[in-house]
């Protein structure tokens, strides 16, 4: 059997790469975000493509390959997230500072979390043609090398190497900004060549060496790949080794001391699109091996561009109808029974007609192969043919050809990709015509530093990691704005507890409202530093919440009117309000000794030669307010004041019912309203009203306000006014706002939401709220229905097996085993996609956090039988 062998590489300098077939300048571009975005986002996308497609060079190669990602370098990511060791912050060589070891660990104790994901994104490899001059592979170039062949010009000399980098950042300078165009180190173009060469048995990350353009390889690096077509020597066979499509495929193998195990490729070319074009935005042919990627597989795509001018492309164009033409007259009457000539005739019409429309536009001429790849030949068929399967559906044809792979493997490889007989499958288009497929597809979500969010999960068979960097907003002048949504039970608790856990861990200060009578809050952070936390419990006072003695002084007197009033039964512009106001002026309290509530009370009862009427009404009315169990620690001197200046700060209002906002501001259905709700209220606004206080008046370290179900809060005028400032203003003073709730729109929807850019919306049981969730979220359900479909009925589905017998199944009703926890995430950049967010990253912090009934009650039960 006759082995074959590419010669890989024949050295690397910079981001040069030199083979016996040319000198290529290799490139990372960035993927763009586009699946389920407005229809504004996609054509934006698409025009980028377009622009790519009329600035790339003749010969152009683009490849989408998917890389594994080290744990570590997730971690580090996260570590950066601490503003005191974030490199635009941090100098280098500072030791670490010793006040962020607390998070370092905590990093390290996601390592296990992280590395279960193995996170597999897709990057894109360009490798640019040079020795050909700036328009690439055209006749000209094609003179121009054979001269320089001849001539014998040294390729690696310093006159060659200045020539080759202009002419390489010529090329790249013409490309659209918006792809970020990144140049390839040495060390990632040898790790390119060895995946290619052993295509997902080399599962080594992307290593992360930044450029150096005088950084050098010689060719030994890139050790050889040897070819085994359809394994005939491996399986000892002595003629035409491929019997059936099961055995077109392509074994390569590395000499023994590479230590790398075979690969199995399977390649195929996208030989025939459907006539009448792909439906656009679902033309994003590519995304099919996103979804069907599995840990066991590897599907990648190349494209290798050739272009003509518009007018060459017309020419070829009509020469083509002018064929088809004759090809029907020959037939005769024959033709008029086989419509494939008449589709051929008005495809070429079609062609021409667009390649006129404008000087813009230009022939483009792409060869597309797909490669699946595995460790063994039936993993890799079996992966080919559903991928073929899916492409049939789409009137899209590939097909396996006996005796190409050795062959086209060629064109997967920069330098040997002109030997590959890609002008057999070339199919002619126009830049504007084949942008629609947008190849550069990214699926990143969230920061690039940050804490950990999930994975993303909106192509299935890829992973990456999410992070979300909300504390550092601010700092990109961007609000630092964040809500949770869905029903319960979908996993919106168990993330927000993930989120504060990390952000406590970062140093941020908290304030934290949990309403649940469960305190599950308390429970969940209650092996966080008791030194460094307080926790005030309305139900069961041990603090001082008279508003005169925990605000600061200049601003007591203001705020604890505000919250008295109401309270009172007094509106704002009434007599009893302006003597209260008067009363509690910094002048006033000092001259008469006002220090507190209880004191202004005892004031009040003194027979003063100055006591006007209705002071009489605010006695009669503070003592009232006294006697009311919720309020008393608003008057009782004896307790000490809490202090608020600890990092966490956990107010439980668990039991207190808020009046509604109609309740509350209508003058006939005030008194209706309970006393236990207006002083639940009171409390709730005060709270808020302190945090934002102490927040607003340091600017030094990041400070974040959690609060959970706070719909009659959000509802009432001075709640809204309190969340609006924060929210709209808190980026200047470095305070955050996160909210959790079961109907996000209802309950932040009053509020200026366009400042709340990022939100993570879980599964909800009713469709109707979900519809309104993703309009909130300004999802264009019209142009993406399946959106909707996949929100409603394939976010952590529930299991609902029914087999007809009387079996106890222990999974009917509880959501699916693995799908727990999927969300849609809106982030911090308009980016939207589909996460299964991460549980608890360790088993104790599982239990903390954990406020099922059932599994709470089993765990006790082993303990004590412990």
């Amino acid at each position: 059997m006759n082995l074959i062998c590419d010669e890989g590489p024949t050295a690397a300098i910079g981001n040069l790469r030199f083979t016996n077939g040319g000198v290529y300048a290799d490139y990372l571009v960035s993927g763009l975000p586009f699946i389920f975005l407005p229809k504004e986002s996609q054509d934006r996308v698409a025009d980028v493509h377009a622009d790519l497609l009329r600035t790339l060079p003749s010969g152009a190669l683009l490849s989408g390959l998917t890389v594994p990602v080290a744990t570590r370098n997730i971690t580090r990511r996260m570590i950066y997230a601490h503003p005191d060791l974030h490199p635009d912050t941090a100098t280098a060589g500072d030791p670490m500072p010793r006040h962020t070891e607390g998070w370092v660990q905590h990093c390290r104790r996601w390592a296990p979390a992280l590395a279960r994901s193995r996170s597999r994104p897709r990057i894109h490899w360009l490798s640019l043609p040079l020795e050909y001059g700036l328009g690439g592979t055209t006749a000209a170039g094609g003179w121009r090398r054979r001269l320089d062949s001849i001539v014998g010009r040294d390729k690696d000399s310093d006159p060659s190497l200045a020539h080759y980098r202009e002419l390489a950042a010529a090329m790249v300078g013409r490309l659209p900004g918006a792809l970020f165009a990144k140049p390839a180190s040495v060390e990632q173009i040898w790790w390119h060549w060895n995946y290619i060469a052993s295509r997902h048995a080399w599962q080594r990350p992307l290593p992360g060496q930044p450029y150096d353009p005088h950084a050098r390889l010689p060719g030994s690096a890139f050790t050889p790949v040897w070819k085994d077509p359809s394994a005939a020597a491996l399986r000892g066979r002595r003629w035409r080794a491929a019997r059936s499509d099961a055995d077109i495929f392509l074994r390569t193998y590395r000499d023994t001391a590479d230590g790398v195990a075979d690969s199995y490729q399977v390649i195929v070319a996208l030989e025939k699109y459907p006539d009448t074009g792909l439906r656009w935005p679902h033309a994003t042919i590519f995304k099919v091996l996103d979804d069907l990627t599995t840990a066991a597989t590897t599907l990648d795509w190349t494209i290798h561009f050739t272009f003509d001018t518009a007018e060459a492309a017309v020419a070829t164009a009509h020469n083509v109808i002018t064929n088809i033409k004759d090809q029907a007259r020959q037939r005769g009457r024959h033709a008029d029974s086989d419509d494939e000539l008449y589709r051929k005739l008005i495809s070429g019409r079609q062609l021409a007609s667009a390649l006129k429309r404008g000087s813009a536009e230009r022939g483009l001429n792409a060869a597309v192969l797909i490669t699946a790849a595995a460790t063994d030949a039936d993993t890799a068929d079996a992966a080919i043919s559903e991928v073929i399967r899916r492409y049939r559906s789409q009137k899209l044809e590939l097909k396996r050809r006996r005796g190409s792979q050795a062959t086209l493997w060629r064109a997967l490889n920069p330098g040997t990709e002109n030997t590959a007989a890609l002008h057999e499958i070339r199919n002619p288009s126009t830049a504007n015509a084949f942008a629609k497929f947008v190849p550069l597809l990214a699926t990143r979500l969230g920061n690039n530093v940050g804490v950990p969010l999930g994975e993303t999960i909106t192509s299935p068979g890829l992973r990456e990691i999410v992070l979300n960097d909300l504390i550092g907003a601010p700092g990109r002048d961007n609000p630092g704005n964040l809500v949770i949504g869905g029903s319960p039970g979908r996993g919106k608790s168990q993330c927000a507890k993930n989120l504060i856990r990390s952000w406590l861990e970062l140093g941020a200060g908290m304030h934290l409202i949990d309403p649940t009578e469960a305190r599950e809050h308390q429970t969940a952070l209650s092996t966080f530093d008791e030194t460094n936390k307080v926790v005030i419990d309305a139900k069961n006072p041990r603090f001082c919440l008279d508003g005169l003695r925990i605000f600061p002084f200049e601003e007591a007197a203001e705020r604890t009117v505000d919250h008295l009033l109401p309270q009172l039964g007094y509106s704002a512009v009434s007599p009893q309000a302006a003597r209260l106001k008067g009363l509690l002026a910094p002048g006033s309290r000092h001259t008469n000794g006002i220090g507190s509530l209880n004191q202004l009370i005892g004031f009040l009862q003194e027979r003063r030669p100055d006591r006007v009427a209705v002071d009489d009404d605010l006695l009669i009315a503070l003592e009232g307010l006294r006697a009311e169990r919720l309020l008393a620690p608003m008057f009782d001197d004896t307790l000490r004041r809490p202090d608020l200046s600890k990092q966490l700060v956990i107010w439980n209002f668990g039991g207190l019912k808020l009046p509604s906002i109609t309740e509350e501001y209508q003058p006939h259905l005030h008194q209706q309203s309970t006393p236990s709700q207006r002083a639940a209220q009171a409390l709730y606004g005060m709270a808020v009203e302190l945090a934002q206080s102490l927040f607003f008046s340091r600017d030094t370290q990041p400070d974040i306000l959690v609060v959970e179900e706070c719909a009659a809060w959000t509802h009432s005028p001075g709640g809204q006014r309190c969340a609006n400032t924060v929210i709209r203003q808190g980026r200047k003073a470095w305070t955050l706002f996160v909210g959790i709730n079961q109907s996000p729109r209802t309950d932040f929807g009053v509020l200026e939401d366009e400042f709340i850019e990022q939100r993570i919306c879980l599964g909800f049981n009713e469709a109707a709220i979900a519809e309104d969730t993703l309009r909130w979220c300004d999802r264009d359900l019209q142009r993406h229905p399946a959106l909707l479909t996949d929100y409603v009925t394939n976010t952590s589905p529930a299991a609902m097996p029914n087999y007809g017998d009387d079996s106890i199944d222990p999974r009917h009703g509880k959501v699916i085993t693995g799908r727990e926890g999927e969300a849609w995430v809106l982030d911090e950049f308009g980016g939207w996609g589909k996460v299964r967010l991460f549980s608890a990253p360790t088993r104790e912090l599982a239990e903390l956090y954990d406020t099922n009934p059932q599994r709470k009650r089993a765990r006790m039960r082993r303990k004590l039988g412990a």
